[in-house]
């Protein structure tokens, strides 16, 4: 986004930038911010977090303030970030090495967890994929190590299927994000499109682009519609048209991917002054 793209990326997109995935990137000290009480910057977010969401159904007065203060603290984190098929093949030729890893949205939802790769549909990268051993609770599936092929060749079955690719930071490191993991995401699993949808938690955040539709080419197959994960477009219907609510958009590109009409392009979203402010995202 904007800043991050400014701070991180001097005006690209960040996560484009090799430095995200570097070895030393890995390796630089973990930003701590502590709270007077302790604890880590992610860690006071995830408390947050839980909270303004349990006071929206409970306490509802409570909850604008706590999410308020939830987000205030996630646009220090960065968590995730939804892109499109063409970025998430770019991390892939970024990051080394490529894993197979379960996903832990399901674990902690259903307890189910995936035992070989055509059912995954997270990766890990980077070099901290090399340490997965470490980390029993994360990994309790493993890891599989691929090539960039397999990898790309398994994004893309998997966004014709209808999933959203999103990256995920593994932490700050002196102050930016360090890329560790990319996941292909549903609303009926993802834990990060869910908690942004329902309770307005940005811990996942828009992708640099918008769909746009020309309503000239649009016949009103409505495909689109069916492919959208978070709910931007509507069928027009008194025009027998697609309706794409750029306000909603999370630019992950997979309407534009389905429309058989080519009438979906995807735009840079700084080109509109309402939803390139940081807010927006």
């Amino acid at each position: 986004m904007c800043e991050i793209c400014l701070k991180h990326g001097t005006g690209k997109y960040w996560f484009k930038w090799a430095s995200r995935y570097a070895r030393e990137m890995y390796f630089r000290k973990r930003t701590e911010k502590r709270a007077k009480v302790g604890g880590s910057l992610e860690g006071q977010v995830a408390a947050l977090a839980f909270q303004a969401m349990e006071a929206k159904n409970l306490k509802p007065a409570k909850y604008p303030e706590l999410i308020k203060k939830a987000n205030r603290l996630t646009r220090e984190t960065h968590g995730g970030q939804v892109l499109t098929l063409e970025d998430a093949e770019t991390l892939i030729d970024l990051a080394h090495p490529i894993a197979f890893i379960a996903c832990d949205c399901r674990r902690q939802k259903y307890g189910y967890i995936e035992k070989d790769r055509s059912r995954m549909t997270c990766l890990g990268l980077g070099i901290g994929m090399y340490r997965w051993e470490q980390f029993p609770a994360r990994y309790v599936a493993g890891a599989e190590f691929v090539s960039d092929k397999e990898a790309k060749e398994w994004l893309r079955d998997w966004n014709k299927k209808g999933l959203v690719q999103t990256l995920m930071t593994f932490g700050m490191r002196e102050g930016a994000p360090y890329i560790g993991g990319l996941c292909n995401c549903s609303y009926a699993d993802c834990l990060s499109i869910r908690w942004r949808l329902d309770y307005g938690f940005k811990q996942l955040l828009k992708g640099e682009r918008v769909a746009i539709l020309d309503t000239s080419k649009c016949k009103g197959c409505f495909k689109c519609i069916t492919r959208c994960q978070f709910g931007a477009i509507t069928a027009d219907v008194r025009q027998e048209k697609a309706h794409i609510d750029l306000m909603k958009c999370f630019g992950c590109g997979l309407c534009e991917n389905a429309c058989p009409q080519n009438a979906i392009q995807l735009v840079d979203r700084q080109k509109f002054e309402v939803l390139k402010h940081p807010s927006s995202f």
